[in-house]
């Protein structure tokens, strides 16, 4: 009998519960134990998983999952109190980043024009679990700023979707764009309609059907099978898979068993989670930090003030003040987790190099790094530039 998976599950989670105890020990976030867990087990470290393929489907299933609750949650009644930022705010944010990092990038490094845009899809997005995470710790969920992040992460959360669905587009990848892009229009239609028959005539009456065995476990086995059924669909009609997790998630989410599949789904979160930072981790090759070190702060910097300053500009148009602004701003300057997905779909239809897709990995987990810290200190900010205009003033 093989063990295989058994040895590699065993090997993941001890270590990661070592590392996570450490960076608990020395308060570092546990997102960021498990991107060293990762780093750790990585094939370029280890030679316990020396199939990067299978490191890859971990990383699949991650994401799935992550869309699946990212979905669940999902609230028609917490959207509609702060909808004006979500659809004003988020896409001012998620616009600003894409036109000033593309713009930035192609008159610096002049690629061409698909990498440029490519590049701002990627810087687009920030860490909603971290900064979530860490709003809630220091119980500033609630303040204008809080607001005001909550409300462009869920939007970003979304446009994720999008952002995947255009990638190979950009990349040319099916022939003439103009006919690629209306053949997606048409398969999301079509999803749309299969979602809406599910939503109003199938799932309901499946769930009502399931419940009447009064059992927790045939419902969280009976919703694991809609997830991964919608999923299948969304692949086969040539999109992907996490599309039809998240599609799943706001299925159930207008049930009446939303809040049980929320009950049943959320301690399974944070395992969720565990198997999709540590699966990046593992796709990062330290000897990056040997070889391009220069490149790898250059990035840094550049992400940081190119996510600030796009930050900043999207409250401003929102009509708010410079306290808010910048809080928000300096808050949301990190690379998101949904931008390792779009970075897997760009190293795959050759919108990004390898060399590149080894940097931005770096870049990105060190910048989640320093985020806590950063987002605890956000509301500083303002009034230590007040405090030095004045002196200098």
């Amino acid at each position: 009998m093989q063990h295989h998976i058994l040895i590699n599950i065993c090997a993941i989670f001890g270590i990661a519960t070592a590392v996570v105890i450490i960076c608990r020990f020395l308060k570092i976030r546990y997102i960021i134990g498990y991107l060293i867990t990762g780093v750790l087990l990585s094939p370029n470290t280890s030679r316990l998983f020396a199939n990067m393929e299978e490191v890859e489907v971990y990383a699949e299933i991650g994401i799935i999952l992550l869309l699946f609750t990212i979905g669940l949650e999902f609230s028609f009644t917490n959207l509609k109190k702060i909808q004006k930022y979500v659809l004003g705010g988020g896409t001012a944010q998620v616009l600003f980043t894409i036109i000033i990092t593309s713009g930035l990038i192609w008159l610096v490094m002049r690629p061409s024009w698909e990498e440029s845009v490519f590049w701002g899809f990627l810087y687009a997005l920030s860490s909603t679990a971290i900064v979530i995470k860490t709003l809630q710790d220091s119980n500033k969920i609630a303040t204008p700023h809080g607001k005001f992040i909550l409300a462009v992460l869920l939007f970003q959360d979304i446009i994720i979707v999008p952002l995947m669905l255009f990638t190979p587009i950009i990349a040319g990848v099916g022939g003439d764009s103009t006919l690629a892009f209306v053949w997606l229009l048409a398969k999301l239609v079509l999803m749309g309609g299969i979602a809406y028959i599910l939503t109003r005539f199938v799932i309901p009456y499946f769930l009502k059907t399931v419940m009447k065995v009064q059992s927790q476990e045939v419902f969280l086995i009976a919703t694991v099978f809609i997830v991964t059924g919608i999923a299948l669909i969304t692949e086969q009609l040539g999109l992907s898979l996490a599309l039809g997790a998240f599609i799943a998630g706001l299925i159930i989410a207008e049930t009446d068993y939303s809040h049980m599949a929320i009950s049943c789904f959320l301690p399974f979160r944070y395992v969720f989670m565990s198997f999709f930072f540590i699966s990046m981790g593992m796709l990062l090759n330290y000897e990056i930090f040997l070889t391009d070190f220069g490149w790898i702060l250059f990035w840094i910097v550049f992400a940081f003030f190119v996510k600030a300053i796009a930050g900043i500009l999207a409250v401003k148009v929102m009509g708010l003040d410079w306290k808010v602004a910048l809080a928000v701003g300096f808050s949301i300057a990190q690379i998101g987790e949904f931008s390792f997905v779009l970075a897997q779909s760009g190293l795959k239809y050759e919108l990004i190099s390898a060399n590149n897709y080894q940097i931005f990995l770096a870049v990105s987990i060190i910048l989640m790094s320093l985020t806590p810290f950063i987002v605890a200190n956000a509301e500083k900010i303002h009034p230590l530039i007040l405090k030095y205009t004045t002196k200098n003033g």
